[in-house]
């Protein structure tokens, strides 16, 4: 039996219970902020530099930073990711939101970023009886930067995706391809340290909405995800564009919050495809040959 399609998006979508932000989705914007990194001392890159030999010849390369971000839940402890230290009040609001942690992005009222110890602390406030305790996956470890399952001791709670079917949406290969030649423009720290994955939210033309980046190309979707629902800007119209390899976490979490299409620089894993075609999620992959489409039932791109 196909899942039913979705009609609302917990970005904009009407909310059946408001705690704080309104009716529209629209995330109150705490303090400090969640832009470049709120530690003091750090550069607005993120990076740090370190000096060898290369090929001979002192060098200086900028290394991204890499620290602990511990995710609360109205300050209880609940997972640690590996991640880049800028945009975490965007960081936890994605969080919640592609982790099936809260129903709406109304429901969190504030996420308050601080340093502690070598990283930092991302606590989302919310009602209680708005935290969907049951998604609450247990995890025995931190996750690593490049995986966003670490620690999940039951491999049922590995894969969760939503029951119902996604609105199709429109992404062409034309689309796609002048996101991807205008994707560099948006990664300002990758600029520096040429290792930031991006994830791009883009028009169904091609043009870049909104950016973010991190070390880890499941924080920058995460990260992407709630500056959208902070904005908010409506999931249905346009698609995701990401400098990774397509792992089937990230259909997951576009998934989970409504988008239907998704693009990367690499080819989906079998299961990233499988997961997408049974959701009605688009996929694609950019190569040095062109744009690959991959048409399942009811997939496609045009």
């Amino acid at each position: 039996m196909k899942p039913q399609r979705s009609s609302s998006s917990p970005f904009t979508g009407e909310v059946a219970r408001s705690a704080g932000g309104g009716a529209s989705g629209q995330v109150p914007h705490p303090r400090p902020l969640g832009g470049p990194s709120p530690q003091a001392g750090r550069d607005e890159t993120n990076s740090l530099n370190a000096t060898g030999m290369l090929n001979g010849i002192a060098t200086t390369w900028a290394l991204p930073e890499e620290v602990p971000l511990a995710i609360l839940a109205n300050s209880q402890s609940y997972a640690v990711m590996m991640g880049t230290p800028a945009d975490l009040a965007d960081f936890g609001t994605g969080f919640f939101l592609t982790e099936g942690l809260v129903a709406h992005a109304s429901h969190i009222k504030n996420v308050l970023a601080l340093t502690s110890g070598d990283g930092f602390t991302v606590d989302v406030a919310l009602d209680e009886t708005n935290l969907l305790r049951e998604r609450m996956v247990p995890r025995s470890l931190e996750g690593r930067v490049g995986c966003g399952l670490c620690g999940i001791a039951e491999m049922d709670d590995a894969i969760r995706m939503p029951r119902h079917r996604l609105k199709p949406t429109v992404m062409t290969v034309k689309a796609i391809a002048a996101a991807y030649a205008a994707l560099h423009q948006h990664q300002p720290m990758n600029a520096v340290n040429k290792t930031m994955h991006g994830a791009a939210w883009c028009s169904a033309d091609g043009e870049i909405i909104l950016a973010r980046e991190d070390v880890g190309r499941h924080n920058a979707l995460d990260k992407l995800i709630g500056a959208m629902a902070r904005q908010p800007i409506n999931p249905d119209r346009g698609f995701v564009l990401m400098s990774s390899r397509c792992s089937f976490e990230l259909v997951q979490k576009c998934a989970m919050v409504g988008i239907s299409g998704l693009a990367t620089v690499s080819a989906p894993t079998a299961l990233a495809l499988k997961l997408a075609r049974q959701a009605g999620l688009r996929l694609a992959s950019v190569s040095n040959l062109g744009v690959m489409d991959f048409d399942g039932e009811d997939n496609g791109i045009a």
